[in-house]
């Protein structure tokens, strides 16, 4: 009995060592291209998934004052397939890119002045995301399947950073994180209350949430038109469309349908109708220079594009973006003084300069991306079923 109980000791040591052993090579000792100090803890690496599937996470410590009484935050962009370190670099993490894709500049407004925030790239192949085929040769997307993912990539997370798990944890997200959110939640709390997951899972957010696409269709037409970015003439094109209701209340959706990736297309291509609402719903969104993140302001550097990866995602990178050769350069002089846009044309250059910064070979060894990840991508084109809510 006692050789057993020694047995059971050696085996439970050995295992936390493990768990210890890998956060300490996952911690990211020196993030190339920072111009400041940088004063609190982040780690990147590989959390598990379910058989053959590694979904890379990057974890980034609060900087206040308590960072080991702060809660916890599960971010996850949307899509699907948008990269949840896009959100890191180009949204709420600490630092963002400058236009020469080389260097970062402080995000004053990061979130992780409050909190320990948790990046995890899903569903597989998306970012530095992948899958061993040779393990797991399924090329299946649905939520079921990214559910599946991204509940035991968090259980892998909470046995290797076992302090989180008397933290608040808050599952947060954005975009198709309005189907991702309260997915993962619910599979969450049914693994806690079997016993099978210790975390104090306390709250869920989703910002600009897509729970249905033919919601967002019926109101980009008042959005667009009360913005300006649709006219007179083109808001009247669509009374024949509704003619027995006012268009605040028209559903403009039932004129399109949708494929199994979510992208909607006219259910009658010789319908009138049909083709209106594609062009002023979602060409008129998505295939212009317009900047969907201001809409006010255009990205002029490259022509637009006829169509994006999907339709369905309010997270398609821009047709235009900007970027710069060099990292000092006079940023007064390239001001537009003229312009409405306050973010020095951020929102148009920050894809581009986020991909070149995060497939640098110093910056990918640095966040420990093995040889065979793929190369980064704000979003990829990756076939994934999109439900409806």
């Amino acid at each position: 009995m006692l050789t057993i109980h020694i047995f059971v000791f050696l085996t439970a040591a050995t295992h936390q060592l493990a768990f210890a052993a890998r956060k300490d090579v996952d911690q990211i000792v020196s993030l190339p291209g920072l111009t400041y100090d940088v004063q609190f803890k982040q780690y990147s690496g590989y959390l598990q998934g379910t058989t053959g599937v590694n979904l890379h996470y990057w974890l980034v410590e609060s900087q206040s004052a308590t960072p080991s009484t702060d809660p916890l935050i599960l971010w996850l962009n949307g899509g699907p397939g948008c990269s949840s370190v896009k959100g890191l670099i180009k949204e709420l993490g600490p630092f963002h890119p400058n236009p020469d894709g080389v260097t970062l500049f402080e995000n004053v407004y990061s979130w992780n002045k409050k909190a320990n925030v948790l990046f995890v790239e899903m569903p597989k192949n998306t970012g530095f995301s992948f899958q061993n085929t040779s393990l797991n040769n399924g090329t299946t997307y649905n939520d079921e399947t990214t559910g599946a993912d991204t509940l035991a990539a968090v259980k892998d997370f909470f046995d290797s950073y076992p302090e989180y798990r008397t933290r608040d944890f808050y599952v947060m997200g954005v975009s198709y994180g309005g189907v991702y959110v309260p997915l993962l939640t619910n599979l969450l709390i049914k693994e806690i209350q079997a016993g099978r997951l210790t975390a104090n899972l306390v709250g869920i957010a989703i910002g600009n949430g897509q729970l249905k696409v033919t919601q967002i269709i019926n109101s980009n037409m008042v959005l667009l038109y009360a913005h300006g970015l649709i006219g007179k003439d083109d808001w009247d094109s669509l009374q024949k469309c509704c003619p027995n209701t006012t268009l605040v209340d028209c559903d403009f959706s039932q004129w399109l349908t949708l494929n199994t990736d979510g992208v909607p297309y006219p259910v009658n291509i010789t319908t009138e109708c049909g083709g209106i609402v594609a062009d002023l719903g979602l060409a008129r969104v998505w295939a212009t220079l317009n900047n969907v993140y201001n809409i006010y302001q255009d990205c002029y550097q490259k022509p637009a594009t006829s169509s994006k990866t999907s339709f369905a995602s309010s997270e398609v990178p821009l047709p235009g973006s900007r970027s710069a050769e060099n990292a000092f350069i006079d940023q007064g002089s390239m001001i537009n003084w003229a312009s409405t846009d306050a973010f020095g044309g951020y929102s148009c250059y920050a894809d581009s300069a986020a991909e070149r910064f995060l497939n640098t070979p110093i910056v990918r060894d640095a966040l420990h991306i093995p040889s065979e990840a793929p190369t980064w991508q704000t979003c990829s084109s990756i076939g994934h079923l999109v439900a409806e809510l």
